[in-house]
């Protein structure tokens, strides 16, 4: 019986109560396939390739305490329930249902409804996007440090980043972050796959990946750098599960970017991973975060 409402304050603070991919049922029907990204024009996993790597994520999960969900098999209209993290996101003590820039997506939130709607709190905490122009996902939102970063991508808009400041403005300090158009050979897709915060106070960040990087992440944190070819690899985007505590993909391009977070005292959980990032997301993109707790030293 789940008895905490929604609650996210800041990307690394203890994690509690997520939602992550459901591989039973991949591309079982291919209806609403869409090619969306180049990695996947280079192949896509199968079902049995993605068992082995989801059932160590979950086990690595529920070893640190953390209590994980899977999404309902929603059926013919969606093909893909591997990364959950677009389709919403914890705000605060709020939950909003992102408004998805694809077609293929749209409809997986049905596959989450059943652990948000069975929640605590009242109607409000549950947020829905009225302008079906306002286009937004999660990979592309942070919450950190009294922040609300909105990176503006090819699945965020202008529209929803005016509908996230109408939002949420009163209590979090809505910050664009201009992300540069995907361009061939890169899979720069959301803000998550450029920048990630990891730790108290340092980010893992790929800076050809923005326009202009914003003065609050030069500021407020302390740079590990990401080369191009680690970013290709998805090195920025790991899952914290604390503080002190990340989910990274264990995989060559990744080993230094795993070594350097270690080396400023994190603890590093190393899992072979690699049929997801063949469709264009790691960790981060196949994880929900439905409660962290609210850590005061973040």
């Amino acid at each position: 019986m789940m008895q905490n409402a929604f609650q996210q304050y800041a990307e690394t603070a203890p994690l509690r109560e997520v939602i992550i991919g459901r591989y039973e049922g991949y591309r079982a029907h291919a209806a609403y396939e869409e090619i969306v990204n180049e990695d996947q024009k280079k192949g896509l996993p199968n079902e049995a390739a993605l068992q082995s790597e989801f059932q160590a994520f979950r086990s690595a999960l529920e070893a640190e305490g953390v209590t994980v969900y899977e999404p309902a098999y929603v059926g013919k209209m969606v093909y893909d329930q591997l990364t959950p993290r677009d389709i919403g996101v914890t705000i605060g003590q709020r939950f909003l249902m992102c408004n998805m820039a694809r077609r293929s997506r749209r409809y997986e939130i049905t596959g989450v409804f059943p652990f948000i709607l069975s929640r605590g709190g009242e109607e409000p905490n549950l947020i829905i996007p009225d302008d079906p122009a306002a286009l937004m996902e999660g990979g592309d939102l942070m919450v950190d440090k009294g922040r609300l970063l909105v990176g503006l991508s090819q699945r965020t808009n202008e529209a929803g980043l005016a509908f996230l400041q109408a939002t949420f403005g009163q209590e979090f300090e809505v910050v664009p972050v201009h992300c540069r158009p995907l361009s061939e050979g890169e899979n720069v897709l959301h803000l998550d796959c450029t920048f990630n915060p990891v730790g108290s106070n340092h980010c893992l960040i790929y800076p050809d990946g923005f326009r202009e990087v914003p003065e609050v992440i030069r500021k407020d944190y302390q740079w590990i750098e990401v080369r191009k070819e680690e970013q290709a690899a998805l090195a920025t985007n790991v899952l914290s599960i604390g503080p002190e505590v990340v989910i990274s993909r264990d995989h060559p391009a990744c080993e230094r970017v795993n070594q350097e977070m270690e080396r400023i005292g994190l603890r590093v959980i190393r899992i072979p991973f690699d049929g997801a990032p063949a469709t264009g997301g790691s960790f981060r993109c196949c994880s929900l975060p439905l409660v962290r707790s609210r850590n005061p030293q973040l």
